[in-house]
């Protein structure tokens, strides 16, 4: 059911950057009731497959992250708690030093 997971993936994406906007709108686009689409968010693989588009959603944008990080990091002071939250929500690892 290829509308199924479009809409996983549309629902994975933060919605600042989601097209169309709205859900309303989105089911109108993919042709199906907005009602189906509640359906679907109870259906038993719906969270698996978001969680599996937004980690695919947050890996293909960690090079610019990475980049921006570096604009950052080389003009301001940056968080280390920001980029080590990011790497650990990307798989990525972080070693702190030990403390003594």
């Amino acid at each position: 059911m290829p509308e199924f997971i479009k809409f996983t993936q549309w629902f994975a994406t933060p919605p600042q950057f989601r097209k169309p906007k709205i859900q309303k709108e989105f089911a109108l686009q993919i042709g199906v009731c907005q009602d189906t689409l509640t359906d679907w968010k109870k259906h038993p693989d719906f969270g698996r497959l978001v969680l599996q588009s937004l980690n695919t959603w947050m890996i293909d944008r960690v090079p610019n992250v990475i980049g921006s990080l570096y604009k950052k990091v080389t003009s301001v002071k940056v968080s280390a708690k920001e980029v080590e939250l990011f790497l650990r929500l990307t798989g990525g690892e972080f070693n702190k030093p030990n403390k003594q």
